[in-house]
Parts: structure tokens; C-alpha cells; sequence
């Protein structure tokens, strides 16, 4: 297809228009062209144009790089047009000639299509690339060009950068050992001619800001290159030419450039320099120490100078950061003797520590401004790149050598931040701040738990002269970074806080929900929600019902208060906060009713823009916590909830809310299940739409709705076999079992019709379920499946005996039931876990091998022996082997976002209902049935066992007959 420039120049144009109708046209006129052949092309000729406008050949640039972006190796799933290969030869013989004779923003553009290009065809399917840019940098590098170099630079670093991240194979290091051959001679050479430009220019005084930046750009991007190069392994080249490259690194780090540095933009880049020398010299101090130790001392020295020259400004944060870890690495290392010398420890403390600790005008800014970030950053773990946290992980790196130097300093330390604030509260409350931040930074997390410790204070000491008098303030809105720091405090240390005196404090916490700080009130929600988690030896939850007892109503109004403030309306910590306490408390009436009228209001709201995840989450878990309590304990309260309920359900449900359908769907088959028969019309309309094909489309909603599917089965049996419901119910299985994404859901469905429905209604469907698993079997065959299958198959015995299984197996196909036996049920035995899946299956096998006379014959006299080894071998597992943990309520992530799948309501979990309640203990089950049909056929067993069972479970079968006293002959 031939574009027309002066068209696509136009249609540029118009996508840059303030008025929304010329530019939508413009942009979807641009989308249509994008499906035919050669358009990349076509908009690559355009912005290679000079006669057109910049601003259009910028815009043309964007455009091209997207599209590359979705079409050059668009997922199989994708339903972009890809580009055809010829194109592709074209645009990648055109690209990097085009990006450097570009304009910087233009050629920005380009060097982040080109690497789209590298990052799937590099250096396999792009074997030219390499060669052209190392030409073109040698060609630049002569005339000193260093808009080039740079742009050659900046596009060499972007495709070495997998280099960093990837996982360590054969291929990366063939890529690797191609890109050290082709470019590792050529940047050392452009790194030591740009180093000595720099010398000659700033030692003869000759160079300027404008000619001195795109130099020490150039440096930085060789820095990173550098990085890229020897992450996963020191080259030879690189070890060769060591000295080179570590003489100009110790140069930008002792080295003053006070042309640049007098302005805060140039001070900026020589800081990012320097930065990226930080990290080159931490990453061979990590992987390549040995090769490094000649130089290290000279640059603990360079690093531990700039340290003490780098001002309290945050604009050089990332390179006190970077300098920082460099010294943490050391002080973990066999060379951690340099923090041996005398007074070396004290001074860290003093000129490093406590200075990046200290609260600055950034931090308050920040708690004042963004409380999440700074929640983000304080409570949560993410400052780990921050200067206060890092200056903690170097105290911690020297302590794994030298603990008791470090505990003896920041003590005294402490203590002098403690005197210093007793003096004069009001002007030294940053001392205490710094004080408290010390020892909760400097903790120790106990290995497995939630618990920490800490060698500087005694903990309850502490706790009752430092932060107690904190938390009972009178004004919970003085000093708030105060207030927030002793809440975290009390937060970290709860386990070794007694509960006498938590019982003492709760009201306290209870009054900072009221604080007008959206840091304190999500803090003393966050210190409640995890007092509640507290176990003490032997699982037992040390807060109960009773113990929130007495501040329950007031804690609750203060809880949903506080969503009321400014920037808290959808605060995750308070509404976390409120879904622990409803899980513990004792819910009355009194506290039911204006609970859900709270939770359905805020429900209300947020249904029109879902723009949280993590909150919206905990407050669906907070509304299913809520009716499952209340509702177990009084179900006369189940018609207001559902009053309250439904007209936000409905809501979610006709406004098609995406993002909360399977929260939806969960939370009505929890009220399905608290019903009492029969099912009202209003339930009974949801169950029409539930049957409904077009409503299983969304993969995201089908476990939801599989849910709900299995209450109505539960509750409503006998709805189900009327107006031929159960046929639709049947062809949701179908649908669902033969995709290996959702069968597992299928089986679900299933298995409640087996639990659920007499075999008479049964019964003219069970043929049609036998081909659709059978076909499922040849077509795809997995081990889930099979799991899922024998699980199925067990149930279908206990609930309708082993003849209705065997006759309608083999109705399908004479034989069959022998064969699915042998190749699938037997081997697979050992593979069930779960205590209730364990006892359904043993139990099922056992009445198999005892009842059923397709096994009983004297034709299957192997398979009925394989069958009992292989229930032996289920039943001889230990119970931890047997038996999963129970699921505990999960934390949501703190990267969650509305994306395609399914989130479970942990509150709205169905309950595992046992089949077999009657049978207490499978081993017994064994014995006893072995023992009546041994007495029936005395000589069969012995040759039968001999034969069929290994001599280990032959051991383990006479031991258990033997325990219960059963023996066989």
C-alpha cells in the first residue's frame, strides 16, 4: 500500500489539535493505516523527512515507536497485525543512521524503538546492529560528535541492560560473549578519550558547562555499559584492562569540577557520575572481590571522603545512597578490617548515621503531602534506597563483625537523642524521633515469624519510658511524625509488649483515629489490625472477643470517622483495620446494623470509579466477614443484610462493574448459603442469569461463579431438576472441563450435582458426562486433571454405590471402567492430598475393591491387588504428607491491580462439607472390610498379596490389620 506524505504529515498534525473531534479522527484514521503493510515504513520516511515540521516528525516518532511496540512481536493472544519481516529488514537498515543524524528529542524516540527491535531480534535476527554502531561511535568519536556518541551510547546501554536481569543460561552468555568481543575494546577506548578531554579542558580551565555536560553524559552511559557487561561475570578483557578503568573511576570520585558544580544542574550529572562509579565499584566488590582487593582500600577511602562532603541536600540522595552501600558491602566482606581501625566506628555513627537519620525538610513535606509514600517508604520496607534506611543497613553490615562496638555507640547515642529531647521537648523533638528510628531500624526480625528484637534497649524499658508517654498525649495531633514514629514502634515490638499493658494503652489507640494526620490514623489502625494477629505458644490468639469487648463500639465509630478525613476515604490500612476487628469481635446487633450501613455506603461510592484494588479488596472481605459472623450467630439479621446488600450488588451487576463481579457473585453465594429453603424469587432470578452461557465469557469471573453455581446446588436441589435446569447446569461442566484452564472448575460443579442430586435425576445424564471426561482424556491429560478425575469417580461410589459406577462406565464403552482403573485411577492414587480428599478416596477404593464384582472376578485379580498397594500407599504417608495447612487469610499485594484474574473473598470461602462423616478413620475402614471379605474367600488373599503388593506396604497392611484387630487369612 503507497502513504501519501502530505496525508500522514496531516494526520500527524491533527493528533496534536486541542479540539477532541479533528484529533480523534486523526487518531483513528492513523489506527486503521496501521493494520496494512509497510506503514511503519511509511511514518519511519516521514520522520526521516527534514522538510516537515519537527513537531510532526516528534509526533510521527511516538506513533512509530508504539507501534512497533504492540506489532513487532505481538503475543500470540494479541489481535495486532504483526509486521512482516521484509519491513522489518528495511526499518532496521534505515533506524540507527536515522536516529543519529536526528534532533535530540527525536532521536530519544528512535534510540527506544531501536531498542524495542533489539530486546526480540538482537544479536540473532539483527547481527548488523553491533558493527554499524560501533562505526558510527569510532566515526563520531573523531570529530568529537557527542550528540552521536551519546545517542550510540544511550542505545548500546538499553540493549545490554538484559544482561542485568536476566537468569544466567547458555544463550545469555553466547549473547554476552558475542556483545564483550564486538564493543568491549570500543568502550574502553570512548571512555578514555572522553576522560582525557575532560582533564585537558578543566586543567587548562578551558571548559565551559556546554561543552563539559554531553562529556560526562558519555562517561555516565560508558558507566553503565560497564555495569551491564560484567554483571553476570568478570570478562578477561575487563579484568585485563582493570587498572584503566579503576583509575579513571577513583578520578570522578576524588576529583572536584566546580565548572559544573556550581550550578545545581551540573552538580546533578557530575552526582549521577559518580553514582554509577558507586555501583560499578559494589558490583566487583560483590562478584569480583578477589581481582578487586588491590584497589579497594584506595576507594573506601576516595567513597568514605565524598561522603563526608556530600551536603543534607536531597538532590544528592542517590549518590549518598549509592556510596553508602558501597561501604555496607565491605563491612560484610573478609575485608571488613577497615572498620577495625580506632574511631573509625564512632565516626560513622557520627558523621554518616546520625546525620542521614535525622527528619529533614524533605521528610516532613512528605508526611504533610503524600502519606501514602511515606507510609510506602516508613512502614512498609520500600526506603530501602532512601538515606535514612541505608545509613541503618551500614551500621547493621559493621554489627555482623563487630556487634558489640556498634550496640556500646548507638546506646550512648540513643541515650544523648533522649537527653537532648528531655532538655527542651519542643525545639529537640527530632532527637527522640532519630532516637526511636535507631532501635526500630537496627531490629532484628526473628527467622520465620513476625516477631523482632533488639540488642540496643531493653524493649519494655523503652517502650514505657519513651513511647508510652507518647501514646497517652492528651493531643493526638502534636507533633505527628512523633505520634506516627511511637505508634510504628508499638507496631514491630507488640509481641514482647504485655497484654495488661496493651489492654491499658487500646483506648489510647483508639483516640489517635481521630488524629488529623492521615499518617498517625493509618498507623494506629495498622498497630490495631496487628495486635489482633498476635499468637501466643500453641497458636492461640492472645486478643480475643472479650478483650475488644469494651471499647468495641466506640472503636468501630473511630474506624469508619476516620475514613471521613481528607485522603482517607479510601485509606487500605483503616479498612483492613475494620475487617480484623470484625473477624474477632463479638457481632451484636448493635454493632451489625450500622456496620454494614457503613460498609454498603462506602460500597456505594466506590462502585462508581474502583481505583483502589488493595482497599476495595478489604472492604468486600470486611462486608463477607461481617455476614458470616453476624448471620451464623443470629440469621434473623440475613433479611436487613440483604436489604442493605442487594441494591449494591445489583448495582455492580446491571453497570457491568468488571472489577467487582466475582466479589459480587462470591459474597450472594455466601447469602445463598445462610438462606434457609426455599430459595426466594430474588435468588432464583440470579440463578436464570447464572445459567446463562453469556455470562461464563469472562475466564476472570468463573470461579466466582462456579461458587455461586455450588450454593444453588446445595440449597436448591430440587430447583434444579425442574424446567431443564439441570441439563444447562450439565453444559456448564461441559464447557468448563474441556478447557485444562477452568476443567478444575468443572469437576467442581460436577461433583456438588453428584453430592447434591438423587441418582434418578441423575441418571439420564451420566452417559453424556462420561464422553465429555473421556474425550477430555484422549485430547489433553494432565496430572490435575487425572487428580480432579479420581476425586470425581470417589465420590460417585459413596454417593451412589460402585455398581452405578461401574455399569455407567461401561455403558459408554464395554470395558472402559478396567481400563480408566489401570492407566489412571491406580497409579494415581498416591497423588491425592487433603485430609477430606484422602479419606473420600481411600473409602471409595476400599468399597471398589470390596464391593464391586467387575473387581471381585477372578479375571481382575491383578487389578483389585494393584489397587490395594496403591491404597496402602496412600493411607502409609505421613498426615503432614496427606494433609495441606489451612488456608490462612492472605495478605493482598501491595503491586495488586484490576487485572484479569480472580481474587478470592477469604471470608466468603465455602466450607469443606466431609462426605464420609460417618467413617472416622480410613485405616479401620481398611481392616474391617478386608477382615468380612477374607472370612467370605479365606484363600484367596494370601497368593493376591504375595503377588500383587510391594513387600513394604505388604508390612504396613498386616500392621494396620493387626492395630485394629482384623486380621486376614
Amino acid at each position: 500500500m503507497e502513504y501519501n506524505p502530505e496525508f500522514l504529515s496531516q494526520c500527524f498534525l491533527h493528533t496534536l489539535s486541542p479540539q477532541p473531534e479533528p484529533r480523534r479522527a486523526a487518531e483513528s484514521k492513523l489506527a486503521e493505516l496501521a493494520d496494512h503493510p509497510n506503514y511503519a515504513l511509511a511514518v519511519l520516511r516521514l520522520v526521516a523527512e527534514p522538510s516537515i515540521n519537527e513537531q510532526i516528525r516528534h509526533a510521527a516518532a511516538v506513533n512509530f515507536k508504539n507501534h512497533l511496540r504492540s506489532r513487532w512481536a505481538p503475543s500470540p493472544d494479541s489481535s495486532f497485525t504483526p509486521i512482516l519481516d521484509a519491513e522489518k529488514d528495511q526499518i532496521k537498515t534505515l533506524i540507527v543512521t536515522l536516529m543519529l543524524s536526528s534532533t535530540p528529542r527525536i532521536q530519544s524516540q528512535l534510540s527506544e524503538s531501536l531498542s524495542l527491535i533489539g530486546k526480540h531480534d538482537f544479536p540473532k535476527s539483527w547481527p548488523t546492529l553491533l558493527p554499524e554502531l560501533v562505526s558510527n561511535l569510532r566515526a563520531a568519536s573523531q570529530s568529537n560528535d557527542y550528540a552521536s556518541i551519546n545517542g550510540i551510547l544511550g542505545t548500546a546501554n538499553s540493549i545490554f541492560k538484559k544482561f542485568r536481569y536476566q537468569y544466567k543460561t547458555n544463550d545469555l552468555l553466547l549473547d554476552l560473549k558475542y556483545c564483550l568481543d564486538n564493543f568491549s575494546a570500543p568502550l574502553l577506548e570512548m571512555f578514555l578519550r572522553t576522560a582525557a578531554l575532560i582533564d585537558s579542558m578543566v586543567s587548562s580551565g578551558g571548559g565551559s558547562p556546554v561543552t563539559l555536560k554531553p562529556l560526562f553524559e558519555s562517561q555516565r552511559l560508558c558507566c553503565r555499559i560497564f555495569f551491564s557487561l560484567n554483571f553476570q561475570e568478570l570478562p578477561e578483557f575487563f579484568e585485563d584492562h582493570m587498572k584503566e578503568w579503576m583509575a579513571e573511576f577513583k578520578k570522578y570520585l576524588t576529583n572536584g569540577y566546580p565548572v559544573l558544580e556550581s550550578s545545581a544542574e551540573g552538580l546533578g550529572l557530575v552526582d549521577e557520575l559518580r553514582a554509577a562509579v558507586c555501583e560499578n565499584i559494589s558490583l566487583y566488590m560483590e562478584k569480583n572481590e578477589e581481582e578487586f582487593k588491590d584497589y579497594l582500600n584506595d576507594f573506601a577511602q576516595a567513597v568514605w571522603t565524598l561522603l563526608g562532603n556530600v551536603s543534607q541536600s536531597s538532590s544528592r540522595d542517590s549518590l549518598a545512597v549509592t556510596a553508602i552501600k558501597f561501604l555496607t558491602t565491605v563491612s560484610t566482606s573478609v575485608h571488613h578490617t577497615l572498620f577495625a581501625v580506632d574511631g573509625v566506628i564512632p565516626q560513622i555513627c557520627q558523621s554518616i548515621v546520625i546525620p542521614n537519620v535525622r527528619l529533614r525538610d524533605e521528610d516532613e513535606e512528605l508526611f504533610e503531602m503524600n502519606y501514602i509514600e511515606f507510609i510506602r517508604r516508613d512502614m512498609e520496607g520500600s526506603d530501602i534506597d532512601t538515606k535514612r534506611r541505608i545509613a541503618c543497613e551500614l551500621l547493621k553490615g559493621i554489627a555482623t563483625n563487630y556487634k558489640q562496638q556498634v550496640i556500646s555507640i548507638v546506646s550512648v547515642q540513643i541515650q544523648n537523642l533522649l537527653t537532648s529531647y528531655a532538655a527542651n521537648p519542643a525545639a529537640h523533638w527530632k532527637d527522640k524521633d532519630c532516637a526511636i528510628y535507631l532501635v526500630v531500624s537496627l531490629s532484628t526480625k526473628k527467622a520465620g515469624g513476625t516477631s523482632v528484637s533488639t540488642d540496643l534497649v531493653d524493649v519494655q524499658s523503652f517502650f514505657a519510658s519513651v513511647i508510652v508517654p507518647e501514646l497517652q498525649s492528651q493531643d493526638v495531633n502534636a507533633f505527628p511524625m512523633l505520634k506516627a514514629g511511637a505508634l510504628k514502634f508499638f507496631t514491630m515490638f507488640r509481641n514482647q509488649i504485655p497484654k495488661p499493658l496493651v489492654l491499658q494503652l487500646f483506648p489510647y489507640l483508639i483516640q489517635f483515629l481521630g488524629a488529623e494526620s492521615n499518617v498517625v490514623h493509618s498507623y494506629a489502625a495498622s498497630c490495631i489490625e496487628k495486635l489482633l494477629l498476635v499468637k501466643d505458644e500453641g497458636g492461640r490468639s492472645r486478643y480475643t472477643s472479650t478483650d475488644v469487648a469494651p471499647n468495641l463500639l466506640v472503636l468501630m465509630n473511630n474506624l469508619f470517622t476516620a475514613l471521613r478525613f481528607p485522603e482517607s476515604e479510601e485509606n487500605q490500612y483503616i479498612m483492613k483495620s475494620i475487617m480484623r476487628v470484625l473477624g474477632v469481635a463479638e457481632i451484636t446487633p448493635e454493632i451489625a446494623g450500622p456496620c454494614i450501613a457503613g460498609l454498603t455506603s462506602i460500597l456505594a461510592e466506590v462502585c462508581k470509579n474502583p481505583k483502589n484494588p488493595i482497599f476495595n479488596h478489604y472492604l468486600f472481605e470486611s462486608v463477607a466477614v461481617l455476614v458470616r459472623r453476624a448471620c451464623e450467630r443470629d440469621i434473623s439479621l440475613i433479611p436487613s443484610f440483604e436489604t442493605s446488600l442487594f441494591p449494591r450488588l445489583q448495582e455492580i451487576l446491571g453497570n457491568d462493574v468488571t472489577e467487582f463481579l466475582p466479589y459480587a457473585f462470591q459474597l450472594l453465594a455466601q447469602l445463598v448459603e445462610l438462606n434457609r429453603p426455599p430459595i426466594s424469587d430474588t435468588y432464583m432470578e440470579i440463578f436464570k442469569l447464572l445459567l446463562s452461557p453469556d455470562s461464563w465469557n469472562r475466564n476472570s469471573n468463573v470461579p466466582a461463579l462456579v461458587r455461586l453455581l455450588q450454593a444453588f446446588l446445595e440449597k436448591a436441589p430440587e430447583k434444579v431438576t425442574q424446567e431443564g435446569r439441570l441439563a444447562q447446569v450439565l453444559g456448564i461442566f461441559n464447557r468448563l472441563v474441556s478447557a485444562p484452564s477452568t476443567d478444575e472448575q468443572g469437576f467442581y460443579v460436577l461433583n456438588t450435582v453428584i453430592e447434591n442430586l438423587d441418582y434418578g435425576a441423575i441418571a439420564p445424564y451420566v452417559g453424556h458426562i462420561w464422553n465429555a471426561l473421556f474425550s477430555r482424556l484422549q485430547i489433553k491429560r494432565t496430572v490435575k486433571f487425572i487428580k480432579s478425575l479420581s476425586i470425581f469417580m470417589s465420590l460417585f461410589v459413596v454417593k451412589h454405590g460402585s455398581a452405578n459406577l461401574v455399569d455407567s462406565m461401561n455403558s459408554v464403552q464395554a470395558g472402559i471402567f478396567l481400563v480408566i482403573l489401570e492407566q489412571f485411577l491406580i497409579p494415581n492414587l498416591k497423588l491425592i492430598t487433603g485430609r477430606i480428599e484422602v479419606k473420600l478416596v481411600s473409602v471409595a477404593s476400599i468399597r471398589l475393591i470390596c464391593e464391586s464384582p467387575a473387581l471381585l472376578d477372578a479375571g481382575a485379580v491383578r487389578h483389585w491387588g494393584k489397587m490395594l498397594d496403591s491404597i496402602v500407599t496412600l493411607l502409609s504417608r505421613t498426615e503432614e504428607d496427606r494433609v495441606g495447612d489451612e488456608p490462612e487469610m492472605p495478605d493482598i499485594a501491595e503491586n495488586a491491580g484490576y487485572t484479569v484474574s480472580f481474587v478470592n473473598l477469604y471470608n466468603a470461602g465455602k466450607k469443606e462439607e466431609d462426605p464420609l462423616k460417618d467413617i472416622k478413620d480410613p485405616k479401620e475402614f481398611l481392616a474391617t472390610s478386608l477382615a468380612k471379605l477374607s472370612a467370605l474367600s479365606p484363600a484367596r488373599f494370601p497368593q493376591i498379596i504375595n503377588e500383587n503388593l510391594d513387600p513394604a506396604n505388604q508390612a504396613v497392611l498386616l500392621q494396620i490389620c493387626s492395630t485394629y484387630n482384623c486380621p486376614i487369612v
